[in-house]
Protein backbone atom coordinates (compact mmCIF):
# COMPACT_ATOMS: atom_id res chain seq x y z
CA UNK A 1 0.00 0.00 0.00
CA UNK A 2 0.97 3.64 -0.41
CA UNK A 3 1.14 5.90 2.64
CA UNK A 4 -2.28 7.36 1.82
CA UNK A 5 -3.79 3.90 1.32
CA UNK A 6 -2.27 2.72 4.61
CA UNK A 7 -3.84 5.65 6.41
CA UNK A 8 -7.19 5.03 4.75
CA UNK A 9 -7.07 1.37 5.71
CA UNK A 10 -6.19 2.26 9.31
CA UNK A 11 -9.27 4.50 9.56
CA UNK A 12 -11.53 1.79 8.10
CA UNK A 13 -10.13 -0.88 10.44
CA UNK A 14 -10.53 1.40 13.49
CA UNK A 15 -14.11 2.25 12.51
CA UNK A 16 -15.10 -1.37 11.93
CA UNK A 17 -13.73 -2.40 15.33
CA UNK A 18 -15.62 0.46 16.97
CA UNK A 19 -18.88 -0.33 15.16
CA UNK A 20 -18.66 -3.93 16.31
CA UNK A 21 -17.84 -2.98 19.90
CA UNK A 22 -20.37 -0.18 20.43
CA UNK A 23 -22.91 -0.89 17.73
CA UNK A 24 -23.16 0.82 14.35
CA UNK A 25 -26.05 3.15 15.22
CA UNK A 26 -24.61 4.06 18.63
CA UNK A 27 -21.26 5.13 17.16
CA UNK A 28 -20.84 8.71 15.96
CA UNK A 29 -18.39 10.14 13.45
CA UNK A 30 -16.80 11.91 16.41
CA UNK A 31 -16.22 8.53 18.06
CA UNK A 32 -14.59 7.23 14.89
CA UNK A 33 -12.39 10.32 14.59
CA UNK A 34 -11.18 9.86 18.17
CA UNK A 35 -10.55 6.14 17.65
CA UNK A 36 -8.61 6.83 14.43
CA UNK A 37 -6.64 9.75 15.84
CA UNK A 38 -8.13 12.32 13.44
CA UNK A 39 -10.06 15.53 13.86
CA UNK A 40 -13.80 15.42 13.06
CA UNK A 41 -13.24 17.91 10.26
CA UNK A 42 -10.53 15.80 8.68
CA UNK A 43 -12.64 12.65 8.94
CA UNK A 44 -15.69 14.28 7.35
CA UNK A 45 -13.56 15.74 4.56
CA UNK A 46 -12.10 12.34 3.70
CA UNK A 47 -15.16 10.12 4.08
CA UNK A 48 -18.40 12.00 4.64
CA UNK A 49 -20.49 9.35 6.42
CA UNK A 50 -20.12 6.17 8.45
CA UNK A 51 -21.29 4.13 5.46
CA UNK A 52 -18.62 5.77 3.33
CA UNK A 53 -15.99 4.68 5.84
CA UNK A 54 -17.28 1.13 6.05
CA UNK A 55 -17.28 0.68 2.27
CA UNK A 56 -14.33 2.93 1.39
CA UNK A 57 -12.02 0.07 0.42
CA UNK A 58 -14.77 -1.50 -1.69
CA UNK A 59 -15.08 1.75 -3.64
CA UNK A 60 -11.32 1.75 -4.22
CA UNK A 61 -11.40 -1.90 -5.28
CA UNK A 62 -14.27 -1.29 -7.71
CA UNK A 63 -12.29 1.46 -9.41
CA UNK A 64 -9.28 -0.87 -9.67
CA UNK A 65 -11.43 -3.58 -11.26
CA UNK A 66 -13.04 -1.11 -13.65
CA UNK A 67 -9.61 0.10 -14.83
CA UNK A 68 -8.50 -3.53 -15.23
CA UNK A 69 -11.48 -4.27 -17.47
CA UNK A 70 -10.94 -1.09 -19.48
CA UNK A 71 -7.33 -2.09 -20.19
CA UNK A 72 -8.00 -5.79 -20.91
CA UNK A 73 -7.41 -6.92 -24.53
CA UNK A 74 -10.68 -8.82 -25.00
CA UNK A 75 -9.20 -12.00 -26.50
CA UNK A 76 -10.78 -14.13 -23.74
CA UNK A 77 -13.47 -12.03 -22.06
CA UNK A 78 -14.60 -14.82 -19.74
CA UNK A 79 -11.08 -15.32 -18.38
CA UNK A 80 -10.79 -11.56 -17.89
CA UNK A 81 -14.02 -11.33 -15.92
CA UNK A 82 -13.16 -14.32 -13.73
CA UNK A 83 -9.75 -12.72 -13.09
CA UNK A 84 -11.56 -9.53 -12.09
CA UNK A 85 -13.79 -11.52 -9.73
CA UNK A 86 -10.63 -13.05 -8.26
CA UNK A 87 -9.32 -9.53 -7.60
CA UNK A 88 -12.48 -8.74 -5.66
CA UNK A 89 -12.20 -11.96 -3.67
CA UNK A 90 -8.56 -11.16 -2.88
CA UNK A 91 -9.68 -7.76 -1.59
CA UNK A 92 -11.64 -9.58 1.11
CA UNK A 93 -9.17 -12.39 1.71
CA UNK A 94 -6.25 -10.00 2.06
CA UNK A 95 -7.81 -8.30 5.08
CA UNK A 96 -9.69 -11.09 6.82
CA UNK A 97 -10.19 -9.37 10.19
CA UNK A 98 -11.82 -6.28 8.68
CA UNK A 99 -13.74 -8.37 6.13
CA UNK A 100 -15.26 -10.65 8.77
CA UNK A 101 -16.25 -7.74 11.02
CA UNK A 102 -17.78 -5.88 8.09
CA UNK A 103 -19.66 -9.03 7.02
CA UNK A 104 -21.22 -9.32 10.49
CA UNK A 105 -22.18 -5.64 10.53
CA UNK A 106 -23.81 -5.82 7.12
CA UNK A 107 -25.85 -8.85 8.21
CA UNK A 108 -27.02 -6.97 11.32
CA UNK A 109 -27.87 -3.53 9.84
CA UNK A 110 -30.43 -3.62 6.98
CA UNK A 111 -29.42 -0.31 5.36
CA UNK A 112 -25.83 -1.54 5.11
CA UNK A 113 -27.15 -4.57 3.27
CA UNK A 114 -28.76 -2.17 0.80
CA UNK A 115 -25.39 -0.51 0.20
CA UNK A 116 -23.77 -3.91 -0.34
CA UNK A 117 -26.47 -4.90 -2.86
CA UNK A 118 -25.88 -1.65 -4.75
CA UNK A 119 -22.15 -2.39 -4.89
CA UNK A 120 -22.83 -5.91 -6.14
CA UNK A 121 -25.05 -4.49 -8.89
CA UNK A 122 -22.21 -2.17 -9.97
CA UNK A 123 -19.83 -5.10 -10.37
CA UNK A 124 -22.44 -7.09 -12.26
CA UNK A 125 -23.09 -4.16 -14.58
CA UNK A 126 -19.36 -3.67 -15.23
CA UNK A 127 -18.90 -7.37 -16.01
CA UNK A 128 -21.95 -7.41 -18.28
CA UNK A 129 -20.80 -4.38 -20.27
CA UNK A 130 -17.34 -5.84 -20.76
CA UNK A 131 -18.63 -9.26 -21.79
CA UNK A 132 -21.23 -7.84 -24.17
CA UNK A 133 -18.58 -5.90 -26.09
CA UNK A 134 -21.03 -3.17 -27.03
CA UNK A 135 -23.68 -5.55 -28.41
CA UNK A 136 -27.37 -5.31 -27.52
CA UNK A 137 -30.32 -7.62 -28.21
CA UNK A 138 -28.04 -10.38 -29.48
CA UNK A 139 -27.10 -13.86 -28.28
CA UNK A 140 -23.79 -12.45 -27.03
CA UNK A 141 -25.56 -9.73 -25.04
CA UNK A 142 -27.86 -12.32 -23.47
CA UNK A 143 -24.91 -14.57 -22.60
CA UNK A 144 -23.08 -11.57 -21.11
CA UNK A 145 -26.04 -10.83 -18.82
CA UNK A 146 -26.29 -14.44 -17.70
CA UNK A 147 -22.56 -14.98 -17.17
CA UNK A 148 -22.14 -11.70 -15.28
CA UNK A 149 -24.95 -12.62 -12.88
CA UNK A 150 -23.59 -16.14 -12.45
CA UNK A 151 -20.02 -14.99 -11.78
CA UNK A 152 -21.30 -12.63 -9.07
CA UNK A 153 -23.42 -15.42 -7.58
CA UNK A 154 -20.50 -17.87 -7.53
CA UNK A 155 -18.14 -15.28 -6.04
CA UNK A 156 -20.57 -14.40 -3.25
CA UNK A 157 -21.47 -18.03 -2.56
CA UNK A 158 -17.85 -19.01 -1.92
CA UNK A 159 -17.00 -15.75 -0.14
CA UNK A 160 -19.87 -15.88 2.32
CA UNK A 161 -19.19 -19.50 3.09
CA UNK A 162 -15.60 -18.59 3.99
CA UNK A 163 -16.56 -15.45 5.97
CA UNK A 164 -18.81 -17.57 8.17
CA UNK A 165 -15.82 -19.79 9.01
CA UNK A 166 -12.77 -17.54 8.49
CA UNK A 167 -10.41 -19.82 10.42
CA UNK A 168 -10.34 -22.11 7.39
CA UNK A 169 -7.76 -21.49 4.65
CA UNK A 170 -8.88 -19.15 1.90
CA UNK A 171 -10.73 -21.51 -0.51
CA UNK A 172 -9.03 -20.56 -3.77
CA UNK A 173 -9.52 -24.02 -5.30
CA UNK A 174 -13.22 -23.87 -4.55
CA UNK A 175 -13.39 -20.37 -5.99
CA UNK A 176 -11.77 -21.49 -9.25
CA UNK A 177 -14.08 -24.51 -9.51
CA UNK A 178 -17.11 -22.28 -8.94
CA UNK A 179 -16.00 -19.90 -11.69
CA UNK A 180 -15.46 -22.78 -14.12
CA UNK A 181 -18.85 -24.24 -13.23
CA UNK A 182 -20.87 -21.08 -13.90
CA UNK A 183 -19.02 -20.04 -17.08
CA UNK A 184 -18.97 -23.41 -18.83
CA UNK A 185 -21.22 -23.49 -21.89
CA UNK A 186 -22.21 -19.85 -22.20
CA UNK A 187 -18.56 -18.87 -22.03
CA UNK A 188 -18.15 -20.33 -25.53
CA UNK A 189 -20.72 -17.85 -26.87
CA UNK A 190 -18.66 -14.97 -25.47
CA UNK A 191 -15.40 -16.41 -26.78
CA UNK A 192 -16.94 -16.85 -30.21
CA UNK A 193 -16.46 -20.65 -30.14
CA UNK A 194 -20.05 -21.85 -29.77
CA UNK A 195 -20.99 -24.28 -32.47
CA UNK A 196 -24.71 -24.02 -32.79
CA UNK A 197 -25.89 -20.62 -33.97
CA UNK A 198 -28.90 -19.50 -31.95
CA UNK A 199 -30.23 -22.91 -30.92
CA UNK A 200 -28.16 -23.03 -27.74
CA UNK A 201 -27.69 -26.78 -27.91
CA UNK A 202 -24.78 -28.95 -28.88
CA UNK A 203 -24.14 -32.65 -29.05
CA UNK A 204 -23.75 -32.83 -25.31
CA UNK A 205 -27.07 -31.23 -24.37
CA UNK A 206 -28.70 -27.84 -23.82
CA UNK A 207 -27.40 -24.59 -22.45
CA UNK A 208 -29.00 -23.16 -19.34
CA UNK A 209 -29.74 -19.44 -19.70
CA UNK A 210 -30.95 -17.49 -16.68
CA UNK A 211 -31.37 -13.72 -16.77
CA UNK A 212 -32.15 -11.76 -13.63
CA UNK A 213 -32.64 -8.03 -13.04
CA UNK A 214 -30.05 -6.06 -11.01
CA UNK A 215 -30.61 -6.51 -7.27
CA UNK A 216 -31.65 -10.16 -7.44
CA UNK A 217 -30.08 -12.04 -4.55
CA UNK A 218 -27.00 -13.83 -6.00
CA UNK A 219 -27.63 -16.79 -3.70
CA UNK A 220 -31.02 -17.24 -5.40
CA UNK A 221 -29.37 -17.11 -8.83
CA UNK A 222 -26.86 -19.79 -7.80
CA UNK A 223 -29.59 -21.98 -6.30
CA UNK A 224 -31.74 -21.88 -9.43
CA UNK A 225 -28.78 -22.54 -11.75
CA UNK A 226 -27.70 -25.54 -9.65
CA UNK A 227 -31.24 -26.92 -9.69
CA UNK A 228 -31.51 -26.47 -13.45
CA UNK A 229 -28.26 -28.37 -13.98
CA UNK A 230 -29.29 -31.39 -11.92
CA UNK A 231 -29.60 -34.60 -14.00
CA UNK A 232 -33.11 -35.18 -15.24
CA UNK A 233 -34.20 -31.55 -15.15
CA UNK A 234 -35.29 -30.15 -18.53
CA UNK A 235 -33.37 -27.18 -19.90
CA UNK A 236 -35.39 -24.16 -18.75
CA UNK A 237 -36.66 -21.41 -21.01
CA UNK A 238 -35.15 -17.94 -20.74
CA UNK A 239 -36.87 -15.97 -17.99
CA UNK A 240 -36.09 -12.26 -17.97
CA UNK A 241 -38.47 -11.55 -15.12
CA UNK A 242 -36.20 -12.96 -12.41
CA UNK A 243 -37.07 -15.60 -9.81
CA UNK A 244 -40.69 -16.37 -9.10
Amino acid sequence: MTGRADERHAVVAAAVRLFERRGYDATTMGDVAEEAGLSRRSLFRRFGTKEDILFAEHEDLYETVRRFLDAAPGDDPVATVTAAARMVFQGYAGEPDTSVRRFRLVRAVPRLRDREIAMTARYQSAFRRYLAGGERDTERALAAEAVAASVIAAHNHVLRSWLREPDRPVPWDRFDRAMAFVTEGLGDVLRGTSGGGGSGGGAGGGVVVAVYPPGTDPEEVARRVRRALEPGNPTPAVDSRGPT
